[in-house]
């Protein structure tokens, strides 16, 4: 795994200024190591969607995992109003609704990407992940102990124009280039909350934990947040790095997060 070396560039969680807080419309945030523990929803950050939603918040989730998952939790989760899955290329609305995002793709891009994710996966030795039969834009692999920068260097050289390999904390992503998380989020949130996209950089605060989060903290440079664990995918997120990072590690790094937005909110006049 890469380094566990903290970088002096990030500023802890506490010292976000407040009336970046209290001006917030939507909240959104990575699932797996962000808002899971031990790779369970923990009760409290279900809770904490609910009173989210109830300080009139858009909650949107923006993942590495399926479609067939996003969908599942966009219909499940209480107070979550959008996921977005594969990484931006697909979103479900809280009624499980689907919309397909980034360029479109024809008959030949499966094809396409199978071929490069074969030799991804002969050259590393990969595991399709346990959800994989659940993807339609993407191919993925579990992330193997030992998996750095370098690997991911090396992955990127095997696939053909138009794809790119990117990593999280537990998966490794073979997938059409030009569309990401970012791209994925601004797109899903159009259609529910247009007001938002009038001042992205005010209105959106992002927690992520790995470097497929990257797009996201490159987009929202004053309203980005990393749980604790972030500090072991430096290297890989290079200068794209969360603005502020939290005490608590993944699920007890967002419950600092929500519950401080909402004391801030509590405190506005």
């Amino acid at each position: 795994m890469p380094s566990d070396k903290e970088s002096p560039t990030l500023q802890p969680f506490a010292a976000m200024p407040g009336a970046i807080l209290t001006g917030l419309r939507v909240l959104a945030a990575d699932v797996d190591d962000t808002i899971t523990a031990g790779g369970k929803l923990p009760a409290r950050t279900l809770e904490l969607f609910e009173e989210l939603e109830a300080a009139g918040l858009v909650v949107a989730l923006v993942t590495g995992r399926s479609a067939g998952w996003a969908q599942a939790l966009a219909g499940y989760l209480p107070g979550v109003q959008v996921v977005v899955g594969e990484n931006g290329l697909i979103c479900f609305d809280g009624a499980g609704r689907r919309r397909d995002l980034g360029a479109p793709r024809d008959a030949s891009f499966g094809r396409a990407l199978a071929n490069n994710a074969e030799r991804v996966a002969h050259a590393f030795a990969l595991t399709p992940t346990d959800d994989d039969i659940f993807r339609l834009f993407e191919r993925t692999f579990r992330r193997p102990a030992g998996f750095d920068a370098d690997a991911l260097r090396g992955c990127q050289q095997l696939v053909a124009a138009g794809f790119e390999v990117i990593v999280s904390s537990i998966h490794i992503h073979v997938r059409p280039s030009g569309w990401d998380k970012a791209d994925g989020l601004l797109a899903a949130l159009a259609p529910i909350l247009p007001a938002a996209l009038d001042d992205p950089d005010a209105s959106i605060l992002f927690v992520g934990d790995s470097s497929n989060d990257r797009p996201l903290f490159a987009r929202f440079p004053r309203t980005s947040v990393g749980v604790h664990n972030v500090v072991r995918f430096l290297a890989e997120l290079g200068a794209d790095r969360p603005a502020y990072i939290t005490e608590g590690e993944a699920a007890a790094g967002f419950v600092e997060v929500v519950e401080r937005v909402l004391a801030e909110r509590r405190l506005a006049p």
